[in-house]
């Protein structure tokens, strides 16, 4: 018989990174589990879609990217995903987009009823070995998807780029690119904890 590995499920104490505004109160915390060949898969608190900036963002019916990063502290080790969601205010539905850390790119629809539980499906975030390792995970918040990021990038090179290159115009689309597109994460959020197998 096989013994089934046992979970050790970490809650993680949370500290957030103040990038452009303060929490009115403390977040929720993660909660990481241990499972089979070391994985350690996270789920993320509701804390942090009901925070002002994600919440107003989200509602505005615009993209809103989470960029989910777990580092295996004293390795070079990085773990990195990425969850897209726009809500679509005519069929009051989520159209999201997942995209794991092996690349595997998973895309629905999801019925306002159903967002929560989507939002709490774990994700990989590291892998250790036999013993203890400290985690951490970072999740920053941006106002804009990968795609809708790459076609301003080429609307606004297109628009702008009627003198040519190295003209006074490529200069205005490069200060237009910089400031717009490359716009500051609204927020980003940041746990810790050490994980060890039974």
């Amino acid at each position: 018989m096989v013994r089934a590995i046992a979970c050790t499920v970490i809650v993680l104490c949370a500290v957030e990174l103040l990038t452009t505004q303060l929490l009115a109160a403390e977040p929720q915390r993660a909660t990481l589990l241990l499972g089979s060949g070391g994985v350690v898969t996270v789920t993320l608190p509701d804390s942090v879609l009901t925070h002002a900036a994600v919440k107003k963002q989200l509602e505005s019916a615009l993209t809103t990217t989470f960029l989910i990063v777990g580092r295996v502290r004293g390795t070079p080790q990085t773990v990195a995903s990425r969850l897209e969601i726009r809500y679509d205010l005519w069929d009051e539905v989520y159209h999201v987009r997942r995209i794991a850390a092996d690349r595997k790119v998973e895309t629905q629809r999801v019925p306002q009823e159903q967002f929560a539980k989507w939002w709490r499906t774990p994700l990989r975030v590291a892998t250790i070995g036999g013993r203890a390792a400290i985690v951490d995970v970072e999740v920053t918040v941006l106002p804009f998807s990968a795609a809708e990021e790459d076609d301003a990038r080429q609307w606004l090179s297109k628009s702008g780029g009627v003198g040519g290159a190295g003209t006074k115009s490529s200069g205005v689309v490069d200060a237009l690119i910089g400031t717009t597109i490359s716009a500051r994460p609204l927020v980003a959020f940041h746990w810790s904890a050490e994980v060890a197998p039974r």
